[in-house]
C-alpha cells in the first residue's frame, strides 16, 4: 500500500513537472494560439497516459479514491515546494542560452 501511494505521489510530481516545462517554453518562446492549443492537448494526452500507466502498473488498473487523492497530493506538494524555483532557474538558463545563440548568430553573419 505504501509503495502504491508513493508511486502515485511521484506521478503527481511528474504531472507538475510536465506542466512547468510547458510554462517555461511559453515564457521563452512566444507562440500563437494554435501552438498553445496543441501543447495543451499534448499535455493532457501525456498526463492521461502517465496516469493510466500508473494505474495499470501499481494498482492493477483499479481507480480508487486514494489514487486520485495521492496524485493530487503529489502535484500540490510539487507546486508548493519546487515549482517556483524550477521555473525561475530554468527560465534564466534557457533565456541566457537563447540570448547567446542570438548574439552568436548575429556575429557570425557579419
Amino acid at each position: 500500500m505504501i509503495y502504491t501511494l508513493t508511486a502515485f505521489i511521484i506521478i503527481g510530481f511528474l504531472i507538475g513537472l510536465i506542466f512547468d516545462i510547458l510554462r517555461i517554453s511559453r515564457k521563452i518562446f512566444k507562440t500563437n494560439n494554435v501552438v498553445t492549443y496543441i501543447e495543451d492537448v499534448l499535455f493532457w494526452i501525456l498526463t492521461g497516459l502517465l496516469i493510466i500507466y500508473g494505474l495499470i502498473t501499481f494498482s492493477y488498473g483499479e481507480i480508487r479514491l486514494y489514487t486520485i487523492l495521492t496524485i493530487i497530493t503529489g502535484t500540490t506538494i510539487y507546486f508548493l515546494c519546487i515549482s517556483k524555483y524550477f521555473v525561475l532557474i530554468n527560465v534564466k538558463i534557457f533565456s541566457n542560452i537563447k540570448n547567446f545563440l542570438k548574439k552568436f548568430s548575429k556575429s557570425s553573419g557579419k
